[in-house]
C-alpha cells in the first residue's frame, strides 16, 4: 500500500492495515519508524482525512513527519481512492 521506504529520514519499520490478532481493518493508514509514526483516517463527518503523528525526537522532526505524511497519503489516495 505504501511505496515510500523512509519517513522523515528514518526507514519505515511497519505499515499495518489491520489490527494484529483479529485481522480487522484499522480504517485508515499507519506508518511507523523507530523515531516516530503517523496515522491517517477518513473523517466521519466530512469529505476529508485526519492525520495524527508523533515524533520521539522533537518538534522539527514531528513537522517533517507531518509533511511527508500528507505526501504519502496523497499518493495512496491517487492509486486507491480510499484507505
Amino acid at each position: 500500500m505504501v511505496s515510500a521506504s523512509t519517513l522523515a529520514g528514518d526507514p519505515i519499520t511497519g505499515a499495518p492495515d489491520c489490527c494484529s490478532g483479529q485481522r480487522a481493518s484499522i480504517g485508515g493508514l499507519k506508518v511507523m519508524t523507530d523515531n516516530g509514526w503517523f496515522a491517517a483516517r477518513p473523517s466521519g463527518t466530512e469529505d476529508a482525512y485526519k492525520i495524527y503523528c508523533e515524533s520521539f525526537l522533537g518538534e522539527e522532526h514531528r513537522k517533517q513527519i507531518e509533511k511527508e505524511a500528507v505526501e504519502i497519503v496523497s499518493e495512496v489516495l491517487k492509486t486507491r481512492n480510499t484507505f
